[in-house]
């Protein structure tokens, strides 16, 4: 194990590096759009927009960059940030050895790109990251046993909400009485989620009825917590870390597939599955539909994912 005082100042190091590609309380979303309206003016190419705009983000990279440069400071005595550096291919090695997903190598990766500053290529000598591939996705796809914990009133409002119009766990911990919105003659749900984004997520038609009693019902008894002089819908105590949010917001997009394909949505335009997935097809203009009230902006994402 290494010492206390390597395991600090490796810390202080990481804290240091991220700090420097911190720009958490700024909007990605606007920076981009800025990026890119710069970018036609000028007629030069877009430029990708870099940085840690959340906190989620910054946790995430800290924490998994201390867990590879704790390996590191083990395995090879190293002390600090500038003689870790050379050991990171053999970190690598050890990651793809010990059977690590591509998503946990690629987030650990990046991390110490953000850490460094520096690219993959040159810190890890590696030209391509592995593939990311639907059929090795674990995360929840269906309610678990854990599922039966979520019995409180509180704990099944969440979980209606999120089946109702998709919210992530951000969403519905920043929701307030008068984000309930009625429009274009539907009923939408102003979502305020990662990345600064905001956006309106319409309830499922057969739902509306349930989720304006609970949001009558949690505005009367407004036990959620005030941030910025507003009060929150939901305490946090109702969004257990663990609720199964990805089953119902997979939910919610099936069903919003099916709705808006009975609507009028399709275009004709198909978009074709690949691999395990193969001969199978979706339309992209009901796609699109769905893409937006999950608050995504590319179809495979949507299929891959949701579907």
């Amino acid at each position: 194990m290494p010492s206390k005082t390597v395991i600090k100042r490796l810390t202080h190091e990481v804290k240091e590096a991220l700090s420097r590609r911190d720009k958490r309380g700024q909007s990605k979303h606007k920076a981009k759009q800025e990026a890119r309206a710069q970018a036609q003016r000028e007629q030069t190419s877009y430029t990708s927009i870099t940085g840690l705009y959340s906190t989620a983000s910054y946790n995430t990279y800290f924490k998994q960059a201390m867990t590879g440069l704790r390996w590191i400071a083990e395995t090879y005595g190293r002390r600090n940030l500038s003689e870790c550096r050379a050991y990171l291919p053999k970190y690598y090695n050890y990651m793809q050895e010990h059977g690590l997903s591509a998503w946990t190598i690629r987030t650990r990766v990046y991390a110490f790109c953000a850490v460094y500053g520096s690219d993959y290529t040159t810190l890890f000598c590696e030209t391509e990251l592995p593939s990311r591939h639907r059929a090795d996705i674990k995360r929840c796809r269906k309610l678990s046993v854990t599922s039966e914990r979520f019995q409180s009133q509180a704990n099944k409002d969440v979980c209606m909400i999120a089946r109702a119009c998709g919210a992530r766990r951000g969403g519905l911990m920043a929701l307030t009485a008068s984000d309930l919105i009625q429009k274009d003659g539907h009923l939408y749900v102003h979502l305020r989620e990662k990345g600064g984004k905001e956006r309106d997520a319409m309830v499922l038609p057969e739902f509306e009825g349930e989720v304006r009693e609970i949001f009558d019902r949690h505005e009367a008894a407004a036990q959620g917590a005030v941030t910025g002089g507003v009060r929150r819908l939901f305490a946090k105590s109702a969004l257990p870390k663990d609720m199964p949010l990805h089953y119902l917001r997979a939910q919610y997009a099936q069903d919003l597939y099916r709705w808006y394909e009975n609507h009028g949505a399709a275009n004709g335009r198909l978009y074709h599955c690949r691999a395990e997935r193969k001969g199978t097809s979706y339309d992209k203009g009901v796609l699109m539909e769905v893409s937006r009230n999950l608050g995504h902006s590319r179809c495979d994402v949507v299929v891959s994912h949701y579907l």
